[in-house]
């Protein structure tokens, strides 16, 4: 089943089933940084799909697949400006280094944790039953 997300609401719900896994597919700002620095950002695992393992009203936490460590991802008064389209949740970061920055996951759901896609039944409309007139 694909994972659709249209809102912080959806994507906090998305969060909180089981397997859920975020990844981050690109970095605006370590593109601009030199190579050496691009590869140790990856070499840390940052580009490595995220298991959530703990989620509060403002922030979750995330493993890193094969690594050591946590990354925070916190939504508190910062998500204004985030932007959802399908699986990818694109989130602004406010360096003030230079020109705007963004970040944008791909969300998926972990081996063996996709939920059944659920088929919809068609239902007959209701037979208005005679009523006894009460005089």
């Amino acid at each position: 089943m694909a994972v659709i997300l249209r809102n912080l609401t959806e994507f906090k719900r998305f969060l909180g089933k089981p397997g859920a896994t975020i990844q981050l597919v690109r970095n605006t700002f370590m593109d601009r940084q030199p190579a050496a620095t691009r590869e140790a950002y990856r070499d840390k695992g940052m580009y490595a799909p995220r298991a959530v393992q703990a989620l509060s009203r403002k922030a979750a936490v995330f493993t890193l697949r094969g690594h050591p460590g946590t990354v925070w991802l916190y939504w508190d008064k910062g998500a204004r400006g985030w932007r959802f389209s399908g699986d990818s949740v694109t989130v602004p970061l406010v360096t003030g280094l230079g020109p705007a920055d963004a970040l944008v996951y791909r969300c998926s759901f972990a081996e063996g944790f996709e939920p059944a896609t659920r088929s919809r039944v068609v239902r007959r409309p209701k037979v208005a039953e005679a009523q006894p007139a009460f005089v």
